[in-house]
């Protein structure tokens, strides 16, 4: 049986960030079968998420923790789960002037954590959605210290996953200001699906903008797209990363994993990568599934054994 374990680490990266969230973050540990070889899975939250809602038990679907008693009967590792939560209710673990230095986080205060832990190990990544995206965008830029990563339905082909939305935040944000709605949202107990949607468009704004204010992608006065802002996302975009940063990954394991009923149409952006990489002769695991963006916990039985199946 895994055991699970409780820490702390004081992320220097994380110091005086512009919106005052903790330095100071939780990490949660889980450990089984261990040995020199074992290597260490980090586990990144979607967003609205947190590494506790890899915790989160369910009574309807296969949860995270009841996919690790399965494994665990086969695989040996080391699974630890950092506490990314921000004012903004999530994490793109990227650095912004805006929220903070979220991929120094990961790729320089956590990573001097498990060294000092764990010693020299193989380091992977492993997360959905936002948590997807930050796995392989981490791992892509910096090839020097991961081994591979999972992907599963990570935000990818930006003009079908977060172009639909903008008309939505347009409209919802018309004639209000941007800081009293972010109040305002953040004051109330209730939301509807389109306050949701634009506060997750403003949310990625912050993260991938280049300057201390938030820019939206369009502009708030008649609702077109402000280009200038628009390509800087797409340069953020996987499928177009993966282009000119492909020789980073050639030799990690790389597992892609989606629904083909995914919401937010994001199976198309997975596909699309598993297309290039194919076409260039990339190893890597691709599997899709008969679900949508939502209770993907299974897919986790397919993608860590790709991983730690060699350990």
């Amino acid at each position: 049986m895994y055991q699970m374990k409780y820490d702390k680490i004081m992320a220097n990266s994380l110091k005086n960030n512009a919106l005052k969230d903790p330095y100071e973050r939780n990490i949660i540990s889980i450990e089984n079968n261990v040995n020199d070889k074992t290597p260490v899975m980090i586990g990144l939250a979607g967003f609205f998420g947190t590494s506790y809602s890899f915790l989160n038990r369910s009574y309807t679907s296969l949860d995270f923790l009841s996919m690790l008693d399965i494994i665990s009967k086969k695989y040996g590792f080391i699974i630890l789960l950092p506490d990314t939560m921000t004012s903004f209710h999530g994490n793109q673990y990227t650095n912004s002037k805006v929220v903070g230095n979220y991929d120094d986080f990961i790729s320089i205060d956590l990573i001097d954590y498990i060294k000092n832990l764990y010693g020299n190990r193989d380091i992977y990544l492993f997360g959905k959605s936002s948590g997807g995206f930050g796995s392989f965008i981490l791992n892509i830029n910096h090839p020097d210290i991961f081994s591979g990563f999972i992907d599963i339905s990570g935000d990818s082909y930006f003009e079908y996953s977060y172009l639909p939305d903008f008309p939505v935040t347009y409209k919802t944000l018309k004639n209000k200001n941007l800081n009293d709605f972010i109040s305002e949202f953040n004051g109330k107990y209730l939301h509807s699906n389109d306050e949701i949607t634009a506060f997750n468009i403003i949310a990625m704004s912050a993260f991938y903008s280049e300057h201390e204010n938030i820019d939206l992608p369009f502009n708030m006065h008649d609702g077109t797209i402000n280009n200038e802002i628009w390509n800087k996302w797409l340069s953020m975009d996987p499928v177009n990363v993966i282009k000119s940063k492909l020789n980073n990954i050639k030799n990690k394991k790389i597992v892609l994993q989606t629904g083909f009923k995914d919401e937010f149409k994001i199976d198309i952006g997975m596909n699309i990568l598993n297309n290039y990489l194919t076409e260039n002769n990339v190893k890597h695991f691709f599997k899709e599934y008969d679900s949508g963006h939502f209770n993907t916990n299974h897919f986790y039985l397919d993608s860590l054994p790709e991983i730690l199946k060699n350990y």
